[in-house]
């Protein structure tokens, strides 16, 4: 009897490994595309303290540390608009914008609210509202009357 052949069998098992290779590259290329390599940044700490910086940090009073919402009315007054920034009026828009740089240099993640009364021109609104995209905040909202 003649005995069988032990490595002929062995032969049948053989594995392409081009297909696997193409698939192992495929991943390494999905995961470089997919991965973010950049710091997250709300993870840093609000004040940083650096050697020879001093006077770098801004102070910033305990009342806008906690701020949660700023809120900008606008009301017709005649000819002129009137200016309020969380009840706190504001002469002109050069000064709404000295006070929303200040603000935004706190935090640029704050609501901001823009309460146009009816008689407020369109444009006047607009401005506002490209002047605090200009700064940099990115969550504008407008309020509307309660009764609509």
């Amino acid at each position: 009897m003649k005995r069988p052949f032990a490595y002929h069998h062995a032969s049948q098992l053989d594995l392409p490994m081009t297909p696997m290779i193409d698939v192992v590259f495929q991943l390494i290329i999905f995961f470089l595309c997919t991965t973010r390599f950049t710091p997250l940044e709300h993870v840093l700490p609000m004040h940083l303290d650096l050697p020879g910086a001093q006077g770098a940090v801004t102070k910033v009073s305990p009342d806008l540390q906690d701020l949660t919402e700023i809120v900008i009315i606008l009301e017709a007054h005649q000819d002129t608009v009137g200016i309020s920034v969380n009840r706190r009026p504001v002469a002109s828009m050069a000064e709404l914008r000295s006070t929303l740089m200040t603000l935004g240099k706190i935090r640029l993640d704050v609501p901001i609210v823009i309460d146009p009364s009816p008689e407020v021109r369109i444009s006047r609104v607009i401005e506002v509202y490209d002047l605090c995209r200009e700064i940099g905040f990115v969550n504008i909202q407008f309020a509307t009357p309660a009764d609509r």
